[in-house]
């Protein structure tokens, strides 16, 4: 699978100008789709576009486009996919849009006048959805516009004779509007005297929510879904924005009327029943003070009419209930900063939940406020500036309105001042008043204490999100009272669960929580919850250390009460926390938690080291200086080795060298006998790849005398001190004795590279394939490559050429952004050597000096050794004998200086 998606990678380049097109994920591959290629969003886009035209009257547009459209199709969508119930779902919203295009398609040309050849093409639709009525009514307006009326009267019969027959419904108003039209001898019925349009304006600037928009599309009459919809979200998100767009996009399809009501400034619904019975027609002395009595006339009243009724802002469904009509042919659509559970469990309501826009709309807000021509001019700082606003669609416009009245101001000084002024300060409409904060202080007025309480804490958590556990932690409170509060919060839109068990606030709403903390809370209070949750962190990143890397010398011991069932428990825990934890390490040092800091990163540093953490080099140097803000010498020696490491790790060698000094010594100053032998172990490693072979000889024997018993880290790497030495079979014995101890992937690979070096390659297969096959399941992409690496060596060393090669392209795709060079220089050595046994010299030289040149960049002497003999084994298939004499002459020198006397041997004898 790997080898065909690193094919079709190297086509698609070559393609698309050398873009990369499929980018690798964590359990498969992501092919980057950009906009305009997708077949269905074309499709959805030209018949968005078509409605539009037709809507305004641009019949030849509409036809044009929605022909388009529709010539995109081909067959049954998804049709080539397993029947699971998401696939039919979303096959069965494309065909519903399909004939929603079809009918829009078939309108705009009877308009255009070609009736004879559209009444045909209905007879075909009719045929295939005979209770569409929508359908049959445009077959009986194009018959009678054909010059048929009588045909058109016995289509009207046949429907209404089906309806009545398999459905006992009565025909709809689109079919009784179609039979007048025939009857009376006009192309439309005449318009009712009282048609009310109370439709706000839609706002300016308004972008994106495509798929909102088609969701509620769902709420249409003439279809088989609800006619209920309720919009939910933060304050700021564009809840009313959403529903006034949506609600002029299909008005023509509400021939009676839209009414519009802001349930905020009404509590009770019988003054919103009053207004919206007289705008109907009904006499204001007729309407009952009672609401029951009202709420039935005015379902009464609605009995036989197509209308659209926006309910804005809704507090909750008793608010919403009595304005519901009965009629099946009316829509409602309520907006609220509630959840609405009510509406949506007992009266089928669809619901449809916003979140901020995503980045490339919420620029889009903002170049429409301020102009395109300056949001081009400056793209970064527009970008950074819609983020700075959280994607809000409300503070987009505030600060879009701001920018767009100071003409000769540069988006980057606005939003430096946005910054230095305060976020929320600085979104204000009129000078003085922040619109966003008073927005949300009506969601935050309206939660109980306790909840409150939650949610300024919440504003307090350093990371991006939370999760039930760290918030019971933060707030003191058991956990059945956090879970209570948490989903009060996410049902006024005050918190997200953007994953199960994961609560997050977006940026703006962050602020604004610290900003009520920092109001409300003492800085007792404030100062014990953070503490709480740091500890909180502590005790699950120790619990899952002490599983994961027990072999990890830590200085901060296990907290007690915590603990996980399993190591991929503790895994996914770990993965899941690691950029709260980050950001809770840089929060702890930046306020003076030196102690919590420095014992997070010491607890972090297993799981840095086995993942090339990106962020492992600044976690070491924090946790260096949170441990000499406390000024204990044990701490400040942990902090110094993790600090080597981890700089070790990343082949930058000479600092490594400096803070394992630092830390030896301070371990040997108060008698640490456990530190003083892992710091010799680390250094002895450290010489060992850059090729001093007699020093790390001495440390590793050094450390021996002052700790006898060896962990399996230092076993493994005085193995393949062994291997370097060209002791095969004492490397081979220490592998061998650790994989029997556990089938760990890391020995296994050890163990069937060195039987691979000594050409044992019947024995070393069968323990690499094991080893990727272990790496693969723990998602372990660094020991995965390099059992790649394995794998290929064995088959380029049986001949199997065309094998070799893709296990060496394997490795090389799966240590891909790891950022680790010696996985790297594997792959290419061993797809040097692939190419070497496949015959292809030129490019078996390509690789290799591809790997010499890390090898040297990194002061891997044995991997640069290495890449000496097989370019010079390349230039000596090839024919160039005094090039390959070069270059094994160079290896050879190289290898006597180093003590690498297998490659010495190796050298000499090629």
């Amino acid at each position: 699978m790997r080898t065909h998606v690193a094919q079709l990678r190297r086509q698609l380049a070559t393609l698309d100008g050398g873009a990369r097109r499929i980018h690798a994920r964590a359990g498969g591959y992501l092919l980057e789709v950009r906009p305009g290629e997708l077949d269905a969003e074309r499709f959805e886009r030209l018949a968005a576009a078509g409605h539009r035209a037709l809507l305004a009257g641009d019949d030849e547009a509409a036809a044009e486009t929605l022909g388009r459209a529709l010539a995109l199709w081909r067959g049954h969508p998804l049709g080539n996919l397993a029947p699971t119930t998401a696939v039919e779902a979303e096959a069965q919203r494309l065909l519903e849009a399909r004939l929603a295009a079809v009918e829009h398609h078939c309108r705009a040309r009877l308009n255009l006048g070609a009736c004879a050849v559209v009444a045909a093409e209905l007879r075909v639709l009719v045929a295939g959805h005979p209770l569409h009525e929508r359908l049959w009514a445009l077959l009986v307006l194009a018959l009678a516009a054909a010059g048929q009326p009588a045909a058109a009267l016995d289509a009207y019969d046949t429907i209404t004779s089906r309806l009545a027959g398999e459905l006992g419904a009565e025909p709809g108003p689109d079919l009784r509007e179609a039979q007048l039209a025939v009857l009376r001898h006009q192309a439309v019925s005449a318009p009712s005297p009282l048609r009310p349009a109370q439709l706000p304006r839609a706002a300016a600037g308004f972008r994106g929510r495509r798929t909102e928009l088609l969701a509620l599309d769902r709420l249409l009459p003439g279809g088989d879904g609800p006619r209920l919809g309720v919009v939910t979200g933060t304050a700021g998100v564009g809840k009313s924005d959403l529903a006034t767009q949506w609600a002029h996009r299909v008005r023509d399809r509400f021939p009676d009327g839209q009414l519009y009501a802001d349930l905020r400034r009404s509590a009770s619904p019988g003054p919103v029943l009053g207004r919206f019975l007289r705008a109907l027609g009904v006499p204001a002395r007729q309407i009952p003070d009672d609401v029951d009595e009202a709420a039935a006339l005015y379902r009464s009243v609605l009995a036989d009419r197509v209308v659209l009724c926006v309910l804005d802002d809704a507090l909750d469904p008793a608010q919403v209930r009595p304005l519901l009509p009965a009629a099946p042919h009316c829509v409602v659509l309520v907006t609220s900063r509630n959840r609405l559970d009510g509406l949506v469990a007992l009266d089928g309501a669809w619901r449809v939940t916003l979140d901020v826009l995503d980045a490339a709309d919420a620029v889009a807000v903002l170049a429409a406020a301020i102009g395109p021509g300056r949001a081009d001019g400056e793209p970064a700082a527009t970008a950074e500036l819609a983020e700075t606003c959280a994607r809000l669609p409300i503070a987009l416009r505030i600060t879009g309105a701001q920018l767009r009245h100071r003409a000769g101001r540069r988006v980057a000084d606005h939003l430096a001042d946005l910054r230095a002024q305060g976020v929320l300060d600085g979104l204000t409409t009129d000078g003085e008043t922040s619109a966003v904060r008073g927005a949300y202080d009506l969601s935050y007025a309206a939660l109980d204490p306790a909840a409150r309480r939650t949610f300024r804490l919440l504003g307090l958590v350093p990371g991006p999100d939370a999760t039930p556990a760290a918030v019971t932690a933060l707030t003191g409170d058991p956990d059945a009272t956090a879970g209570r509060h948490l989903e009060r919060l996410a049902l006024a839109h005050l918190v997200q669960e953007h994953a199960p068990g994961r609560y997050r606030l977006h940026e703006l709403l962050r602020r604004y929580a610290a900003e009520r903390a920092d109001v409300e809370c003492s800085g007792e209070e404030r100062d014990t919850a953070m503490r709480a949750l740091l500890g909180h962190y502590l005790a699950h990143t120790g619990a899952a250390a002490e599983l994961l890397y027990p072999d990890v010398l830590r200085q901060s011991a296990p907290q007690p009460g915590c603990g996980f069932d399993s190591e991929e428990a503790a895994r996914t825990w770990l993965d899941d926390e690691v950029p709260n934890l980050v950001a809770a390490i840089r929060h702890a040092h930046a306020h003076g938690f030196h102690s919590q800091a420095w014992q997070l990163v010491d607890t972090l540093r297993g799981h840095c080291m086995t993942t090339w953490l990106v962020e492992g080099p600044e976690l070491a140097r924090i946790g260096l200086a949170a441990a000499d803000a406390t000024g204990e010498a044990d701490v400040r020696a942990a902090a110094h080795n993790n600090l080597a490491v981890t700089c070790a790790l990343r082949y930058d060698f000479e600092p490594a060298v400096t803070h394992f000094r630092a830390a030896l010594a301070r371990y040997r100053e108060f008698g640490f006998r456990q530190g003083v032998v892992s710091v010799l172990e680390n250094l002895a490693t450290l010489h060992l790849f850059t090729g001093d072979l007699d020093r790390a000889s001495l440390l590793f024997a050094e450390a021996a005398a002052f700790g006898p018993t060896r962990n399996a880290v230092c076993r493994r790497n005085i193995a393949v001190l062994h291997e370097h030495r060209g002791r095969l079979a004492e490397a081979t014995a220490v592998h061998t004795s650790l994989a029997a101890d556990a089938r760990c992937a890391d020995d296994l690979v050890l163990l069937a590279g060195v039987r691979a070096r000594a050409a044992d390659y019947e024995t070393a297969l069968p323990v690499a394939e094991e080893a990727a096959e272990l790496a693969g399941r723990a998602n372990d992409r660094w020991t995965e490559a390099c059992a790649f690496a394995v794998l290929s060596r064995i088959h380029a060393g049986t001949g199997d050429a065309e094998r070799a090669a893709r296990f060496a392209e394997e490795a090389l795709e799966t240590g891909r952004g790891l950022g680790d060079p010696g996985v790297e220089i594997a792959g290419h050595a061993a797809l040097a050597l692939s190419r070497l046994a496949g015959g292809h010299h030129e490019r078996a030289l390509l690789s290799g000096h591809h790997a010499l040149r890390l090898a040297r960049r990194t002061g891997l002497r044995f991997d640069e050794c290495e890449a000496l003999i097989t370019i010079g084994r390349a230039h000596r298939a090839a024919g160039a004998h005094e090039q390959a004499g070069h270059y094994l002459g160079a290896a050879l020198q190289l290898a006597k200086a180093h003590g690498y006397h297998g490659l010495a041997a190796v050298a000499a004898e090629a």
